[in-house]
């Protein structure tokens, strides 16, 4: 195995691990089965995306010879179904949870189905990647655009918690992340890594900000 395939194995379980230890320590006689099941879940949003991409492929989307291919691949076949699967699971376990009141819970959640079907897609993509994608900057840019885009869908869908018009808010959820997820694929798969590494940052600072916003929220809910 290769030193980038190997590395891009590791940035999913780390954040997952790290964040279910925090988790732990912060809430010894907590409940941690929906963390299990979301993680899983992510995890299994490998099975359509396998569908999907032999789908892709005998019908030639796969094949990128031009810029509208390639944005079209980037921002819905890739960045627009990998999103899907998260937010439907955000939608049917997370949201109507009772242990999910606040903005941060929805966040935590999303970042661990977002770890899974990270985790899940690393090892597929051992097997299975296009040509392509250049796997030494997949390793090196994942982690944060994973982070990033988690805890945008997070964010919105846990607004929608306390909104009046929750759907508005899930759906500017999927709709961002399936963007940020498509800008992301997009510079994978173009190999620009100026673009790569100025939008992960972008991303990162944007997912940064909105998280602090939702702890300042819970901060004054108490």
């Amino acid at each position: 195995m290769e030193t980038c395939t190997f590395y891009s194995l590791l940035p999913a379980p780390l954040v997952a691990l790290a964040l279910y230890f925090i988790l732990r320590n912060k809430y010894p006689q907590g409940k941690f089965g929906l963390v299990h099941k979301t993680f899983l879940l992510g995890i299994a949003g490998i099975l359509p995306v396998f569908v999907i991409d032999k789908l892709i492929s005998i019908v030639h989307l796969d094949s990128l010879h031009s810029l509208n291919r390639t944005l079209f691949y980037a921002f819905v076949l890739t960045g627009g179904v990998f999103e899907f699967w998260k937010f439907v699971i955000l939608r049917v376990y997370v949201y109507p949870s009772k242990q999910v009141v606040k903005t941060i819970d929805v966040i935590v959640y999303s970042v661990f189905i977002a770890t899974g079907f990270t985790f899940g897609y690393s090892i597929y993509a051992i097997f299975f990647a296009p040509d392509y994608i250049h796997i030494c900057l997949f390793a090196q840019s994942i982690g944060p655009a994973m982070i990033a885009i988690a805890i945008l869908m997070g964010y919105f869908t846990g607004i929608a918690l306390r909104s009046q018009h929750p759907i508005i808010d899930m759906l500017t959820g999927l709709f961002l992340a399936a963007i940020f997820q498509g800008i992301y694929r997009f510079c994978i798969l173009t190999s620009d890594e100026l673009l790569l590494y100025t939008s992960t940052a972008g991303m990162l600072i944007i997912g940064i900000s909105l998280l602090f916003i939702s702890l300042r929220e819970q901060d004054k809910s108490k």
